[in-house]
């Protein structure tokens, strides 16, 4: 029986509590949160105790693995501690708040021979990682454009979220999805330069990226103070031989463009998800502490990070940053 250690108490941790609830072998026996951690293990978990203090799960409870979902800036203070104590862990996307922070997990991590694995969901969804795959064969040439779109609205969310110093808003918190999607996809990246627009509780933020490749990307990022509109994510990625698009208000899962002659395939996905994204992501991870390779490495995480802070540090300079240039 893998034991885990599930650390928050919030959506993700919620959503992470119901997928490990219908795995075979593995068992959630402690949940940690300085706020209402009882209340959370009582409905979201048969028989995990409750810690109010995450160290103190640690220290008693013999933990295979933690998964850290938890506020962006909390993480390098349990990852590391976790680390030393020999104990793999999942950590929700993006790593930390800073480079320093992130990279001091990575090297404990590293230190301590455990498995550390970012929790960059989005490439377990199916129509990202179909269309990488199909980006990887050539389907469209060699890619020269590409444009992703995320739309999360609400009304209320924790404070944190509006302090930049913890969540580095939209730009990171958001787009660091897509951020990684595109890196996935299409290599390393140059250079950032962003923009975004705060006001009423909204903000709006656009990355460009350009590729080492040539490739460039537009990263379109919204956090709606508003109830009345969807979540909604969109992306197209175009090169000589066609376009992929997604759109997640549209019927069709995927749209494919192409200049070869024979009709392409509108749906890519041959069979119904008997898993959901987040199901798989937890399997995966499941299965590296078990031994196996992690589905995401840490430096994938760094450069990921790293790229999302550029953009924030683009935003701030109002000039072109490199994710070189993102110090500690």
């Amino acid at each position: 029986m893998l034991r885990i250690g599930l650390l928050g108490r919030g959506f993700m941790a919620t959503v992470h509590a119901l997928r490990y609830a219908e795995m075979e072998d593995v068992e959630v026996v402690g949940v940690a949160s300085p706020s209402e951690p009882r209340e959370f293990a009582t409905d979201y978990t048969e028989n995990a105790a409750a810690y109010d203090d995450a160290l103190a799960l640690y220290d008693a409870e013999d933990l295979d693995a933690i998964d850290v979902c938890t506020p962006t800036h909390t993480h390098r203070d349990l990852v590391v501690p976790a680390a030393e104590r020999g104990i793999d862990v999942l950590c929700e996307k993006p790593l930390e708040r800073t480079m320093g922070d992130a990279s001091e997990m990575v090297e404990a991590a590293e230190d301590a021979g455990v498995t550390l694995v970012p929790g960059h969901t989005l490439r377990f969804f199916p129509e990202y990682a179909t269309v990488r795959d199909r980006v990887r064969e050539g389907d469209v040439g060699d890619p020269g454009n590409a444009r992703t779109l995320r739309q999360s609205p609400y009304e209320e969310r924790p404070a944190w979220f509006d302090d930049d110093e913890k969540s580095g808003g939209a730009l990171l918190d958001l787009a660091i999805h897509d951020v990684d999607f595109l890196r996935w996809t299409l290599g390393p990246v140059e250079r950032v330069f962003a923009r975004r627009k705060r006001w009423d509780g909204n903000e709006y933020a656009l990355a460009t990226l350009r590729f080492e490749s040539g490739a460039v990307g537009h990263v379109d990022a919204r956090w709606p103070n508003r109830s009345d509109l969807p979540f909604k994510t969109a992306f197209e990625i175009a090169g000589p031989e066609g376009l992929l698009e997604f759109d997640s208000e549209d019927v069709a899962p995927i749209e494919v463009r192409s200049t070869t002659e024979s009709e392409p395939s509108r749906d890519p996905i041959d069979e119904p998800l008997e898993k959901d994204p987040y199901r798989l992501e937890l399997e995966a991870f499941v299965a590296s502490v078990r031994g196996g390779e992690p589905p995401i490495t840490a430096d994938e995480g760094l450069a990921s990070l790293a790229v999302a802070l550029a953009a924030v540090e683009s935003a701030e300079r109002g000039e072109p940053v490199a994710p070189a240039e993102v110090g500690a």
